[in-house]
């Protein structure tokens, strides 16, 4: 039986959020089990929009006896197919089965609205995947960048913080205030974009794809405007007492939880701690704003945490120094809403739609 059948969604029932719920989203998400995910949050789904060629729906699933869910969605339209809905790091849901509830919610109304293909990335365990593929659904490329990520206890005190980060980062953090890296929160101004910009294309060097610089203009604008973001800068003071940029992050947060999406340093080994006392100074900001959590996003898979040829295996080196465990998720997975335009999407589309996008474009399809 597929999600989204009748008979899967007949506990829960999605329909298109009201103009009060609209107004009210990022507080309906939060309300979600497991405290939201910035990923289906307002400013998120605006961004992507404006700047991704998407559309977005709001979505509320509600459930008999249960609080209501908010599905934020992102889609495309593909001509003669229809739209493809992607929900990013979601549905939420309890566990696995109301996560699936949920989502064969969403089946249905994305089907009587014409949408060909579902796309989901729970965050349930990968011991779910074998009800996940039992409901219909596919292994897909994923698209939020945290598959596998490690999640920093960010509640109490600062003090209390400190006390549970790993002694490695303790140190780190220690000693970068003592060699006189500071590091600053600052406005996302035009100035402070391209400085944080500059880094990540300094870091890049053709190891990984960047968007446009206008892309992460809008991102980082977008979400401090809506006090849900916030740009970090680090500084050491050369020879001559003049202050160099060192490195520079940005993270979000929605409700109890924040992440941190954007980093980089300079390639040139002359500030030791600096990329440990950034990332402290984002763990206050987020201690700070009331969050308990602290996605770090993004860490090699748990059963390769110690294999030194994985891409992410340095990151997530540097990342365990402040809490040692990697949380796995599922995976990302595709439901089939229209099997005909499904089976073309899958054999030609996807990958025509990548190649145009970034021959005409030159911006990543997803």
């Amino acid at each position: 039986m597929l999600s989204g059948s009748g008979t899967a969604a007949a506990a829960a029932v999605a329909r298109l959020a009201n103009s009060t719920e609209v107004a009210n989203w990022d507080a309906l998400c939060a309300a979600n089990p497991g405290g939201g995910e910035v990923w289906s949050g307002d400013a998120y789904l605006r961004v992507k929009c404006a700047e991704g060629r998407y559309r977005q729906h709001r979505v509320i699933v509600d459930r008999a006896g249960e609080n209501p869910i908010a599905v934020g969605v992102l889609a495309k339209r593909v001509p003669l197919l229809g739209e493809w809905w992607h929900l990013p790091a979601g549905p939420a849901g309890e566990d696995a089965s109301r996560v699936l509830e949920t989502a064969a919610a969403v089946a249905t109304l994305a089907r009587s609205r014409g949408a060909f293909m579902l796309k989901i990335e729970p965050r349930t365990g990968p011991d779910s995947r074998t009800a996940i593929h039992a409901a219909g659904y596919r292994d897909t490329v994923r698209i939020i960048p945290n598959p596998s990520t490690i999640l920093v206890d960010v509640s109490g005190s600062e003090a209390d913080v400190f006390k549970r980060i790993g002694k490695k980062a303790r140190n780190s953090i220690t000693r970068a205030a003592r060699d006189g890296i500071v590091v600053t929160r600052v406005a996302a101004t035009e100035e402070h974009c391209a400085a944080l910009f500059g880094l990540l294309q300094e870091t890049a060097e053709g190891r990984f794809v960047l968007r446009a610089e206008s892309y992460y203009r809008a991102f980082w604008q977008t979400f401090e405007a809506a006090d849900a973001g916030q740009i970090f800068l680090a500084h050491r003071a050369d020879e001559a007492g003049q202050l160099q940029l060192v490195a520079g992050a940005f993270a979000m947060g929605l409700g109890a939880k924040t992440t941190y999406k954007d980093g980089a340093s300079v390639r040139a080994k002359t500030a030791y701690g600096a990329s440990h006392a950034l990332q402290w100074e984002v763990i206050r900001w987020a201690n700070e704003r009331g969050a308990v959590l602290h996605d770090l996003c993004g860490a090699p898979p748990s059963d390769r945490v110690d294999d030194t040829d994985h891409p992410l295996h340095g990151v997530g080196q540097f990342k365990r120094s402040f809490a040692p465990e990697i949380i796995d998720y599922a995976g990302a997975f595709d439901l089939p809403l229209k099997p005909w335009a499904f089976a073309f999407w899958v054999k030609l589309g996807d990958r025509l739609a990548r190649r145009l996008s970034l021959a005409i474009r030159k911006d990543p399809y997803y």
